[in-house]
């Protein structure tokens, strides 16, 4: 399990460092960046909270942990989500 969880911060770190390189070069429109970096900040705090729920919680079942935290993880890059696009409706360039 350990290894999911390396492998989810792994992606995180190439989101983050994809939303960069492609913003820094005006590449992308700011609808695709807000994309990119919902999903880093995601996948960066699901890795985190999944590792934390997993070692708090051992007796728990793994199941019930995945199910609570993907759930989190999916609110927050929703509401992420429309908070960067909001934003980007506010400052067009």
């Amino acid at each position: 399990m350990l290894t999911l969880l390396m492998v989810a911060g792994g992606m995180g770190i190439v989101s983050a460092t994809t939303a960069l390189w492609t913003h820094g070069r005006q590449m992308l429109h700011q609808r695709v960046f807000a994309l990119l970096v919902s999903f880093t900040v995601t996948v960066i705090l699901f890795s985190l909270i999944a590792w934390a729920a997993a070692a708090i919680a051992a007796m728990a079942p793994r199941l019930l942990i995945w199910a609570f935290v993907g759930t989190l993880a999916l609110l927050f890059a929703l509401r992420l989500y429309r908070e960067l696009r909001a934003l980007t409706a506010m400052d067009p360039r």
